[in-house]
């Protein structure tokens, strides 16, 4: 277990409890009506609760676990590459999410992650993507009525 990995995992719990604090500053409200800190509380809990894993699993390291994580692993010759392709993407994302909306942007973004990971297959990225952006479709805009940038498809069908 490496010292950096403590003092790490520490920073995230203290992060995540200094965001529940600010957080119930703002008021939290209810689960039926949120209050503005609401969200704010609930990520800063699960900030928290990482950080608590990552120093947990740190310390199962030492103590019989798997062994040592080498963190130079991620800058092995094509792990690089699919880091900054992973990065490409979630700008292009961001920067089309406004003109190809919600379902479009996220579908191709989901697909290609889904296939930057999984580079030989068709199908299972597909239906991932698919399943992913139908299902938070269904959450956010039907169940929540969470409104989500149209986009140019549906510009064109109205």
């Amino acid at each position: 277990m490496k010292k950096s990995e403590i003092i790490c995992s520490l920073i995230w719990v203290a992060l995540g409890t200094s965001q529940c604090i600010e957080a119930v500053r703002l008021r939290l409200g209810n689960l039926h009506r949120p209050g503005p800190g609401f969200l704010p509380f609930i990520s800063g809990i699960l900030l928290g609760v990482f950080g608590l894993i990552l120093m947990f699993s740190s310390v199962s390291k030492v103590t019989g676990g798997d062994g040592e994580s080498n963190g130079r692993k991620m800058w092995v010759k094509g792990n690089s590459k699919r880091l900054l392709l992973t990065l490409f993407a979630l700008f292009a994302y961001a920067l089309s999410f406004e003109t190809l909306g919600f379902l479009i942007a996220t579908f191709l973004f989901l697909f290609f992650l889904f296939k930057l990971t999984e580079p030989k297959r068709w199908v299972g990225p597909l239906v991932f993507s698919g399943m992913t952006v139908v299902l938070s479709y269904l959450i956010f805009c039907v169940w929540l009525k969470s409104t989500f940038p149209a986009g140019i498809l549906i510009r064109l069908l109205h």
